[in-house]
């Protein structure tokens, strides 16, 4: 008796960097998807740029490179709020002493 489970999987491309698994926005998956099995999509390559949630580097990638890769998506990080660059008050820049 076994229990066959289903494995979650997610349209992506591999990194060129650090090969790891990049998930494609929804409509550059639907354009890769729509376009299969037709003549001017042979001719035609279709490239769009992604940066990945690992290494941080961004390249572009052809729709033909779109795989299915099992697991879960990984979602990029969004930075943190930059620290200000100014170290002085906003309402005016200090004064130096008089000697």
């Amino acid at each position: 008796m076994t229990i066959e489970t289903e494995r979650p999987t997610f349209r992506g491309v591999v990194c060129l960097h650090c090969q790891a698994p990049i998930p494609v926005p929804a409509i550059v998956g639907s354009l890769q998807g729509a376009s299969d099995g037709t003549e001017s999509s042979q001719r035609k390559s279709q490239v769009f740029n992604l940066r990945c949630p690992s290494c941080h580097k961004e390249k572009p990638y052809r729709t033909r490179e779109i795989v299915d890769v099992e697991g879960t998506a990984e979602t990029a990080m969004t930075p943190g709020r930059p620290a200000p660059g100014r170290w002085y008050p906003q309402d005016g820049i200090t004064r130096a002493a008089k000697a």
